[in-house]
């Protein structure tokens, strides 16, 4: 299994994710897949096959997985900052984004800080 890259430790951290959670492994590596440039849409047929494969379990365990960290992250984490980060983005009945949802922002806002601290670099 691979490391965690550092950045997007620290960004599901700050959002309230709990590394104990199968699924917050799964979408922390999720994300790692799609900025390495892999394939991972649909996630149906691609992400959750992928992470199927390498961590040994069924596509629909994933998918459940990475559920049950989002929807623990919104019962447990800064209601301030997921709604700052994610306030656009939420699914009206359920008051949290799906995993869709979820991943697309993730990678923009992780994409959007990289672009800043390269110019604050320069």
């Amino acid at each position: 299994m691979q490391p965690i890259p550092p950045r997007i430790k620290l960004y599901l951290l700050r959002l309230g994710f709990q590394p104990n959670l199968k699924g917050y492994r799964l979408l922390a590596r999720l994300i790692a897949l799609a900025q390495e440039g892999k394939e991972v849409m649909p996630l149906k047929y691609h992400g959750y096959r992928l992470l199927a494969e390498e961590f040994g379990v069924g596509a629909a365990s994933v998918e459940k997985d990475i559920q049950n960290a989002i929807s623990a992250a919104w019962l447990r984490g800064n209601v301030d900052v997921l709604y700052g980060e994610f306030g656009e983005t939420l699914d009206e009945d359920k008051g949290k984004p799906t995993n869709k949802q979820f991943l697309l922002t993730a990678l923009e806002r992780l994409s959007a800080t990289a672009r800043h601290s390269a110019v604050a670099q320069d």
